[in-house]
């Protein structure tokens, strides 16, 4: 069954009509009850072209296990974590496949776990079960009949995020916001609304067919109008959703990018300003910056693997306070350890405000960091790849619990399998611009020659 492909590490994704199609979606609701023993979940999906037949299929299957569902309608994916948790739910499905292509889809979901925790379902947390239910399952009737409800979140979502913040502190300020036609701009004209900002949109409307560019800006390429837009109107801040806006990204008043590490630092500063002692949990591509500053503030430094499933378990035994990803998500205990693509901005608007300082020198008052960003390899065989790279760099301190992350006194590295893609992706950082490349050179070219 073609379905198996389908199944990640963190979620459900797959090519609509080729890997995913509305019965595999019906079968996956179906295993998805059997595995969680829901009673009551709510649903929501982005704006991609195929996630109409998606939800009915999946909102059909659940109906004939005998589910109450709620239908939340077209949100963001931090909108069904926020519903599913404050509205007391057994779980919640999201339709999307985040920042993928629009010829993909997906989904992601939540389950209440045998402490009666809210948790997400991932590779060891219940996907590899749900897999196994799917490809046994056999073709059976309508079972008991359950209901459909339709849910207006939306009040309660707005005053949930603006309530991490002091709004009337933040402003005056000119935002370039960019959603590249997906959930962003939905929530952001309900978000914001009446606050002392001036917005500039930049692709607000809803279009699965994401017209303008990809819902990716970890990708370059899909940030370049958002930094042009950003010099030219002279804005004090740049953001920048993907499709399903459960990642945010930053761009300051001088049109530079700023890598999610830094803003992790950030945010933990700003946590730990509140919460002396807590823990932050961050995975292990990140910046030294992370780890230095949690020291700093007085906090609990704790690294986990890439991956939302995995950060937010983290969070949960180590009770964490916050966690941030490098790709762009911001994890927060408030919000039942989910994370949120709204949050992080609510905060940095008012570092800026109060502090009266541009973001390029707040991000600069963290030190001096030399970050070479992700960098993808396609390779053959990517096992003899990471045992090859682990023999090269056998001196180092060796971490391999997400691929191989390797640790000097004045670099570090780390090398991992996407979890959705057939490529290695690269992370480096080092304590010269100098040394950064000189490493980066190394390692790309040891990395090339397994094509060859």
């Amino acid at each position: 069954m073609a379905s198996n492909t389908i199944f990640k590490n963190y979620d459900i994704r797959g090519e609509y009509g080729k890997e995913l199609n509305p019965l595999i979606a019906y079968k996956i609701a179906k295993a998805y009850v059997i595995f969680s023993k829901a009673k009551r979940v709510v649903v929501g999906a982005d704006t991609r072209l195929s996630s109409p037949d998606l939800k009915a299929a999946v909102i059909s299957g659940l109906v004939e296990s005998g589910v109450e569902v709620v239908d939340i309608g077209l949100v963001a994916t931090d909108v069904v974590y926020f519903a599913t948790w404050h509205g007391k739910y057994d779980g919640g499905i999201m339709i999307t496949a985040s920042h993928m292509p629009k010829q993909f889809n997906g989904m992601k979901f939540l389950r209440l776990n045998d402490e009666g925790m809210l948790e997400p379902i991932g590779r060891g947390l219940g996907m590899d079960e749900m897999e196994k239910i799917v490809n046994e399952m056999k073709d059976s009737g309508v079972e008991a009949g359950g209901s459909i409800d339709h849910y207006d979140i939306w009040g309660d979502y707005v005053k949930f995020v603006r309530d991490f913040v002091d709004i009337s502190k933040i402003g005056p300020l000119k935002v370039v916001m960019d959603a590249g036609n997906g959930m962003g701009g939905l929530v952001a004209e309900k978000l914001f609304k009446g606050m002392d900002l001036e917005i500039i949109p930049m692709y607000f409307e809803p279009d699965g067919a994401y017209p303008n560019h990809e819902p990716n800006p970890f990708v370059e390429e899909n940030r370049k109008e958002i930094v042009a837009k950003v010099k030219k109107v002279g804005a004090d801040l740049g953001i920048a959703w993907d499709a399903d806006c459960d990642r945010v990204y930053f761009i300051d008043e001088k049109g530079e990018y700023i890598h999610g590490d830094l803003i992790t630092a950030l945010l933990s500063i700003y946590f730990l300003k509140k919460k002396e002692g807590s823990g932050i949990v961050y995975d292990l591509r990140s910046s030294w910056a992370v780890h230095d500053w949690i020291k700093k503030m007085n906090g609990v430094p704790h690294t986990e693997r890439v991956g939302h499933a995995y950060i937010k378990s983290a969070m949960r035994k180590t009770d964490s306070i916050f966690g941030g990803e490098v790709s762009g998500h911001y994890y927060f205990a408030d919000n039942a350890y989910m994370d949120n693509g709204f949050i992080p901005e609510m905060i940095l608007m008012e570092m800026i405000s109060k502090e009266k300082k541009p973001l390029s020198e707040i991000i600069k008052s963290l030190g001096e960091y030399y970050i070479y960003g992700e960098v993808n390899f396609t390779v053959e065989n990517i096992d003899k790849v990471l045992q090859r790279l682990e023999e090269k760099y056998k001196n180092g301190k060796i971490n391999k619990i997400d691929g191989l992350a390797v640790e000097f006194e004045d670099w570090h590295f780390n090398v991992r399998p996407s979890a959705n893609d057939p490529v290695l992706r690269l992370n480096l950082e080092a304590k010269s611009d100098f040394l950064m490349g000189q490493k980066f050179d190394e390692i790309s070219e040891f990395i090339y020659s397994f094509k060859n």
